[in-house]
């Protein structure tokens, strides 16, 4: 079997160079090697693929070289596919574990009385984002893993279960008011791993209605049942209507500032993804919230620094509305 080799090296300290040159060899789905080896089996179109990446290190001031080889025997052959075959198996796990928690989410939402439009859109954002992250390990696997074949089958049940769900019709939904004097010294608790509405509904939470409150992030089924939920299916601090969390946080409380309302949009535009109020903050403080989430993988220390990227947004949105 012939197999491909790029041997390469970055000249500049830059780490964001490095970065740039990782991410692309796990684009192409070659596999480290040895050191600043990399390898693909061979094929003319992944030929071009490591002469393409080649000419990206070149121009990042850094040296590459492209060879076609085969392997001395038997056994190092499967040694390289090993290599592919791990690898591979481990992004399908991941995946999996992705899709498990996906679908005993749309489970509980879609035999909940309080099913809205805004949760149905996000079921679909989430399988959508699903459906491609398949298709970019598929690309990649080059020795047709079973375990793809299976994904993909219970993604196709999955976006047949959201099919046959009418869609809502729409209902005014009141929302109650209350008095931030009742919910000092609370404990609030949501889903884990958040992300941007969840992360700035606290980040609210914290700044104008409790400087004391503290946080739970967990599982859904593991949330403390004497903490307060917050962007839960079904709670009242949660989507209402065609309102994100925030939204809902800042109506119910009265909270009146040109500044906050400004945010809530933005909050609006990247959580339900329909574009209602066409921020062009969206996709930049979207991208900041997930680098944030996906790089510290802690709640709590999420939620400091994202409070600090908020608490300069809400000042800079409280000197335009001036």
């Amino acid at each position: 079997m012939k197999w491909l080799f790029l041997v390469h090296q970055v000249q500049t300290p830059n780490s964001r160079e490095r970065v740039k040159v990782w991410r692309l060899t796990k684009k192409v789905g070659a596999i480290l090697y040895r050191n600043s080896v990399y390898v693909l089996p061979y094929s003319k179109e992944r030929l071009e693929d490591f002469h393409w990446l080649c000419q990206q290190i070149r121009d990042s001031k850094g040296e590459a070289s492209v060879f076609i080889s085969e392997a001395k025997d038997e056994k190092e052959d499967r040694a390289l596919k090993q290599l592919f075959v791990a690898a591979r198996a481990h992004e399908y796990a991941e995946l999996d574990e992705k899709l498990d928690k996906y679908l005993d989410r749309s489970r509980k939402a879609l035999s909940s009385d309080t099913l809205s439009t805004a949760h149905l859109k996000a079921l679909e954002k989430d399988l959508r984002q699903l459906e491609t992250a398949l298709q970019d390990v598929r690309r990649v696997d080059f020795f047709e893993d079973a375990q793809g074949a299976t994904i993909e089958k219970r993604l196709k049940q999955a976006r047949l279960s959201l099919a046959d769900v009418e869609t809502p019709k729409e209902t005014t939904f009141t929302i109650k008011h209350r008095s931030r004097s009742e919910f000092k010294g609370k404990t609030w608790a949501t889903r884990e791993h958040i992300h941007i509405d969840r992360l700035c509904s606290a980040w609210l939470i914290k700044t104008f209605i409790d400087p004391k409150a503290k946080f739970v992030f967990a599982p859904e089924n593991k949330l403390p049942k004497n903490a307060i939920p917050f962007d839960v299916l079904g709670v009242e601090f949660s989507h209402q209507g065609d309102r994100c969390t925030f939204e809902t946080v800042l109506k119910a409380f009265d909270i009146k500032d040109k500044a906050l309302a400004s945010l809530a949009e933005i909050v609006h535009n990247i959580d339900l993804k329909d574009q209602k109020y066409n921020r062009p903050e969206a996709d930049g403080l979207d991208m900041l919230v997930r680098a944030i989430s996906d790089s510290l993988r802690d709640d709590h220390k999420a939620l400091e620094l994202g409070s600090r990227v908020l608490d300069a947004l809400y000042n800079r949105l409280s000197t335009n509305e001036k």
